[in-house]
């Protein structure tokens, strides 16, 4: 597997050593700076000292944090934050609702961002000036705000959701590299000055006809310079997912680029969607396998479904080191498929119970098992688990 970074900052869900701060800030934990703003409730607050924000590398914000005999709810993020910090990767929990303006402006190392579910608004300048390529707004968010996105060179593809209303004045301002825009809108969203200045040739993908006609029909999204309409026919390729070691609280998912997941917990609720690279999951007392759906807002492929465990044994498996040869291991209708080079590698498959499944040498590289299972296969020095429907 691909190695972890080495400079995350991980944080756990709950924080419970603290400092109380003299830096302007009230709350220190674990290199996270908090201003308390109610009695029950903090917001993340900038590390800005000594002429310089000192957040970096990637950061995962806990939902609470413990301090001074108040276990208190991480509710926001204030304000320019994580402005010119060096993060380079942040996954914010759902117990945020509200991020303040410019937050992460100019972070320009900032390559990937999950959002909270619980996010009704994108703020001013909020990731303006970072080197995000992939992002998906969740459902919910109504507003994109002025300059919201503005000169992000490196934004590819966007993903917006059903309730968004409203597109601010140069909120992609000379996103340069923005290609794909999938809108699960049915209304076209409100565009208000000149959002996509410094764009073009921009393909939105709709879910249907009548959609695409109410597109064609709006006098900004029909505008044929800036955008071509396409009407969503699904993934057009099979998505892959790796799970790598990141410490011993936490296993990242390292996903497919360019595509949005949404990520169900073992009861099935959803826990995030997201498009970044890498997504991470706590590794608690007991073990616990969550469900990876690729889509694209339009269409949810749950033939494709991923999955991945926090089971501290399956996760033993993975090793840290950089394979020799990468393999693509999926299932769909009750085959596994192996693809890459597998010549003198032997194919294991097991079930969650350790029960052995298949063991032969990697030569048929399409194996037919029940499905409905949950199972563990083991080609070479790769390990996958994954859920055959």
């Amino acid at each position: 597997m691909r190695k972890i970074l080495s400079d995350i900052l991980l944080l756990t869900v709950l924080i419970t050593g603290c400092a109380l701060n003299g830096n302007g800030q009230d709350i220190e934990a674990n290199g996270i700076f908090y201003n308390i703003i109610s009695d029950t409730q903090v917001a993340v607050a900038p590390a800005y000292y000594d002429g310089a924000n000192h957040y970096e590398g990637c950061i995962i914000l806990p939902e609470r944090v413990y301090c001074d005999g108040v276990n208190y709810e991480v509710a926001a993020i204030a304000p320019r934050a994580f402005w010119q910090s060096r993060v380079t990767q942040v996954q914010i929990p759902n117990s945020i609702t509200m991020i303040g303006d410019a937050a992460f402006a100019d972070a320009e190392e900032l390559t990937d961002i999950t959002l909270p579910l619980g996010l009704t608004a994108v703020s001013r300048y909020m990731l303006a000036g970072t080197a995000i390529s992939n992002l998906v707004l969740p459902e919910g968010v109504t507003v994109i705000s002025h300059s919201a996105f503005e000169d992000c060179s490196n934004l590819h593809t966007i993903f917006l959701p059903a309730s968004l209303r409203a597109i601010g004045d140069r909120a992609f301002a000379y996103c340069s590299g923005l290609k794909e825009i999938y809108s699960d809108a049915a209304i076209p969203p409100r565009l208000t000055g000149f959002p996509f200045e410094g764009c073009e040739d921009i393909s939105v993908m709709l879910a249907d006809e009548m959609t695409t006609n109410r597109y064609i029909d709006d006098g900004n999204w029909g505008d044929e310079n800036l955008f071509s309409l396409w009407i969503d026919e699904g993934l057009a390729v099979i998505p892959d997912m790796e799970q790598e070691p990141a410490g011993d609280n936490w296993t990242a998912l390292a996903l497919e680029n360019g595509f949005a997941y949404r990520i169900y917990g073992p009861d099935g609720y959803l826990a995030a969607i997201t498009a970044a690279n890498r997504y991470f999951l706590p590794i608690g007392a007991q073990s616990s396998d969550y469900f990876v759906v690729p889509t694209t807002l339009l269409y949810d492929d749950e033939d494709l479904q991923l999955v991945a465990t926090t089971e501290p044994a399956a996760i033993e498996d993975i090793q840290e080191d950089e394979p020799k040869n990468e393999l693509l291991i999926t299932g769909i209708d009750g085959t596994i498929h192996i693809g890459g080079d597998t010549h003198g590698m032997w194919t294991f498959i097991y079930d969650v119970y350790g029960n052995l499944w298949y063991e032969r040498p990697a030569v048929n590289n399409s194996i037919s098992l029940p499905g409905q299972r949950i199972y563990i296969v083991k080609v070479g020095d790769t390990v996958r688990k994954l859920f055959l429907n």
